[in-house]
């Protein structure tokens, strides 16, 4: 990481996501999408990875990608998104990881889709990337500030990266506000952030006060959780079928203590969500300066 020191914290993101390999490859189909992350279903979704596809498609009209923008992709996995904008937009994006073999993957991917000379991948802290001040125009974060320490600190980088008038885009989980979040429902979010290697999770109202504190403006917030709904009801299915056979591979040394804390997380995560205790939502913030865009996200339906 550009000869940075890996704090405790990351160590366990990057260990979560090598340890839960297998699980994504083979049970969320993550490289045939190139996505670790939840799917955008609507009329015209015809599968599980289409959505996953098509996640990508739908914060893209969010925040208006053109042809004209550098894109920083915040955490950028396997590399499906940074792909995916290049291929439909001209775009140029530059992917940031922390997880080794996600860089190396996404840079495979890149190459195999004959776009390496449009994407730039590397291996460094979305909160301290490096990059030039006001070097790119959208930083693209796809459930990865969930799994940032100190949230502020990628806040900060992100003001600092963008350039005048830039978009911020987030696309995260966040808690419920009102009314608090009962006792059963405190110990499953507790279960599914230790679980997912993700430090805690915000509500609505404290997003929208550290993007003020940090210098962003013009934020608006879409819910999306219907459209993810589907997703949430693949994973419900596959730990109904992996749950029963789970202490006995555990037991054997055949499911390590990584994805068998990840099957626990998850349907920590789907009881909380059928419960509302979090909602799927897409955070959009500018940073002040230069020419705003033509509003045209107020044509995109929420959550449609």
């Amino acid at each position: 990481m550009k000869g940075a020191v890996v704090n405790a914290s990351q160590q366990e993101v990057i260990a979560y996501f090598e340890g839960t390999r297998w699980d994504y490859r083979h049970l969320w189909r993550s490289e045939k999408a190139g996505a670790l992350h939840f799917g955008y279903y609507d009329a015209n979704t015809r599968n599980h990875v289409d959505a996953l596809r098509r996640m990508t498609t739908h914060l893209a009209s969010l925040v208006g990608i053109t042809a004209t923008d550098r894109v920083l992709d915040a955490g950028c996995g396997l590399g499906g998104c940074a792909i995916r904008l290049v291929q439909r937009f001209g775009c140029r994006v530059t992917g940031v990881n922390i997880t080794p073999f996600q860089v190396t993957a996404a840079t495979e991917a890149a190459s195999a889709a004959g776009v390496g000379d449009a994407v730039d991948i590397t291996q460094a802290d979305i909160t301290d990337t490096g990059l030039p001040d006001g070097s790119h125009s959208v930083i693209w974060a796809l459930e990865s500030v969930v799994h940032v320490e100190d949230k502020d600190a990628f806040l900060r980088e992100a003001y600092r990266v963008l350039e005048p008038g830039g978009r911020l885009m987030i696309a995260e989980y966040l808690v419920r506000e009102s009314p608090p979040l009962n006792a059963t429902d405190a110990a499953d979010l507790r279960t599914w952030c230790r679980g997912w290697a993700m430090p805690g999770l915000l509500t609505e109202s404290e997003y929208r006060r550290r993007l003020a504190a940090s210098g962003f403006e013009d934020v608006q917030v879409f819910d999306l959780s219907r459209n993810v709904a589907p997703s949430l009801q693949r994973l419900r299915r596959l730990i109904r079928l992996l749950n029963p056979t789970a202490p006995a591979f555990r037991l054997l040394r055949v499911l390590g203590k990584v994805p068998a804390d990840n099957l626990q997380a998850s349907a920590a995560q789907v009881r909380l969500f059928r419960s509302g205790g979090w909602t799927y939502d897409v955070v959009l913030a500018r940073k002040p300066g230069g020419t705003p865009a033509e509003d045209d996200t107020a044509a995109v339906p929420p959550g449609l």
